[in-house]
């Protein structure tokens, strides 16, 4: 079989990025594109095979490629734009986030509507009680604002080591906290919910639990969590006081009174955030 693309993949890419404009209602299907997109990519290109792929296995691989580039492209432009709120502009800005995970940020987050940090926290999956599935009722949360923040966690992780990469240097700072906790005995009672929740096969897995401690996926996952929760808190301040809106001060500062504040890095204003709800 003869291939019967007459242009480069560059070429191609350009053509349709420089002709086609995505307008903001359609950013969150794209973004859920991009990422089907390359599910199915990945998914094929690791089939185990006896023999090399066909002409027309290769020929799709292109034009999978060439779609996640083409939606990459468009929803850069559509961020760096004047269409694209602040708070996408400034996520965009921060080391570790392209424009697939800021754009799809700001077309599942309204910031007028979420009136308080917790909010947004709750619509993500990210507040206790309110992080999970219950048979027969209906979620609480956006499941595709959750999976965009186990990716965005999973960014941070891979960017910990940039010296820019504020995010990532958070969440190692947490995993080194959750850490010393956890040697220290004080997740037993978490250890032991653990147990009583599920039956573990593993038994490496089973025996860390039944001495007290967290595997360290449950800690590496709670490292993540507290990350991606103080940038949605940053995301969530960002974009209020871009559009003139209330500010108002974290629950875990006003009602608990914990202490623990955490500053946003970036060049257009500073904004001091409350950090020290963990969970």
């Amino acid at each position: 079989m003869q291939l019967l693309i007459t242009e480069t993949r560059s070429e191609l890419i350009n053509k349709i990025v420089r002709t086609l404009e995505l307008q903001t209602h359609e950013i969150a299907d794209i973004v859920e594109l991009y990422y089907d997109c390359q599910k199915m990519r990945i998914a094929h290109a690791n089939k185990d095979r006896s023999e090399a792929p066909s002409e027309l296995v290769q020929w799709l691989d292109f034009w999978m490629h060439a779609g996640e580039s083409v939606i990459q492209g468009k929803l850069k432009k559509w961020v760096t734009s004047e269409r694209a709120p602040e708070q996408a502009k400034w996520a965009y800005d921060q080391v570790g986030i392209g424009p697939v995970l800021a754009s799809g940020l700001a077309a599942h987050i309204d910031i007028e509507k979420a009136q308080s940090i917790s909010a947004v926290w709750k619509f993500a999956g990210l507040a206790p009680g309110f992080d999970r599935k219950i048979k027969g009722n209906k979620l609480a949360y956006n499941a595709r604002l959750k999976t965009l923040c186990w990716k965005l966690g999973e960014s941070f992780v891979k960017v910990s080591a940039k010296p820019d990469a504020t995010y990532g240097k958070l969440w190692a700072e947490f995993k080194r906290e959750e850490i010393a906790r956890n040697d220290a005995g004080k997740y037993a009672a978490a250890a032991a919910a653990q147990l009583a929740a599920k039956k573990f096969k593993v038994a490496e897995v089973k025996k860390t639990l039944e001495s007290g401690r967290l595997t360290d996926a449950h800690l590496h996952a709670r490292s993540k969590r507290r990350a991606v929760k103080i940038f949605l808190a940053h995301y969530w301040t960002v974009g209020r006081e871009a559009a003139g809106l209330a500010v108002r001060e974290p629950y875990a500062k006003t009602i608990l009174g914990h202490d623990g504040i955490i500053e946003s890095h970036r060049d257009r204003a500073t904004h001091v955030i409350e950090a020290s709800q963990k969970k």
